[in-house]
């Protein structure tokens, strides 16, 4: 079921003479599921100001600072929108794609 390679980057500022620059450090790898959000689920969270595009499902517990990290799954990048949450065993991250 958690078949999709998910690797976590974390955001990472370096001030330079030319200013700040973010760079997306990796983390870890993690093995997930990333779940494409229906219509309905979409504009339920677009009457709460929220954009999100996908569900990401992880095995066990995950724990991040949402400002701080990201996902990226082949070549598609995410950013999560919303505190994981917890279901049964696994965690669920809503986010959207970037």
């Amino acid at each position: 079921m958690l078949k999709d390679r998910i690797q976590v980057q974390q955001r990472t500022v370096t001030e330079g003479a030319m200013g700040s620059t973010i760079i997306w450090k990796p983390v870890q790898w993690r093995f997930g599921r990333v779940i494409p959000l229906s219509a309905q689920a979409r504009s339920q969270y677009q009457q709460l100001n929220t954009h999100v595009t996908h569900k990401i499902l992880f095995e066990k517990g995950i724990t991040l600072n949402l400002a701080d990290y990201r996902f990226k799954c082949l070549s598609r990048t995410y950013e999560p929108t919303e505190p994981p949450i917890t279901l049964d065993d696994n965690t669920a991250i809503v986010v959207k794609e970037s």
